[in-house]
């Protein structure tokens, strides 16, 4: 696992396993941050220094499990005791599924642009195509085309999130997608669990989230009366880097809360 001493770490550098910290301002404690599907943990750049700024983060790699209880099981195992969870899209469902198998072992919860869903049918289906198309070697075809689905629609023409999304796909690339594709179609519905979380938790969505429309958000939270929901106006589903403003104040109050 590669390490850096907090405020060490461009934001080019804020890469898949990677652990930051050490004691930060407002305290100590242990935060995972786990990526969306075919996306590096760039896609938390732009609230890596809130969150480190409360302890030691490490940066989930999800490139090597072809199931969400696999990727959850990796990281029981390769952070010892009890740690907060952050998890963005596929990244919420293996943060839920972290929280099924070890319960006692999460101080703190927060899904972000996620659901506790399983797949519907038509969505087994339309990642079914996804995967024939980079089966077919035309990854960087399917990214350029996935851009579109996750910002607002008013971001689709912004050509530095563009640039953003295509260089946080790099470090997971075709045969990793495949793996995360095969994992989330696979997944368990969590619906019925999510009643007994009792950590500190913060559900926060994109109003203009076109890939898991906000309804999925507001089911997760009417399921989950003591958790906290925030909506973040004029952001889709690559909230971090569309309203990071917002992202970063929603991520600190979280985390104060689990002190």
């Amino acid at each position: 696992m590669n390490s850096r001493s907090p405020h060490s770490t461009g934001l080019c550098e804020v890469a898949f396993d990677l652990t930051v910290g050490g004691s930060g301002e407002n305290g100590f404690m242990k935060i995972v941050l786990v990526p969306p599907l075919l996306c590096s943990p760039l896609a938390y750049a732009p609230v890596i220094d809130t969150v480190w700024s409360h302890g030691q983060v490490t940066l989930a790699d999800t490139r090597h499990d072809d199931t969400i209880a696999a990727m959850a099981e990796r990281i029981l195992r390769e952070n010892a005791g009890e740690f907060a969870i952050l998890g963005t899209s596929m990244g919420g469902y293996v943060a839920l599924e972290v929280v099924r198998q070890a319960p006692d072992r999460v101080t703190a919860l927060a899904l972000v642009s996620t659901s506790a869903r399983a797949d519907t049918t038509g969505q087994v289906k339309a990642r079914s195509s996804q995967s024939a198309l980079v089966e077919d070697g035309h990854f960087d075809a399917l990214v350029d085309a996935a851009f579109s689905g996750v910002v607002a629609a008013n971001n689709e023409s912004d050509q530095a999130l563009l640039a953003t999304w295509r260089a946080m796909t790099v470090p997971v690339g075709p045969g990793a997608f495949l793996r995360q594709q095969r994992a989330v179609v696979q997944r368990s519905d969590l619906r019925s669990m999510l009643p007994s979380i009792t950590c500190p938790t913060m559900i926060i969505h994109g109003a203009a989230d076109r890939l898991i429309p906000l309804a999925a958000a507001e089911e997760t939270a009417a399921a989950m009366p003591a958790a906290t929901f925030t909506i973040i106006e004029g952001a889709g589903h690559f909230l971090f880097h569309e309203r990071p403003a917002a992202a970063r104040d929603v991520v600190d109050a979280w985390l104060e809360s689990a002190e």
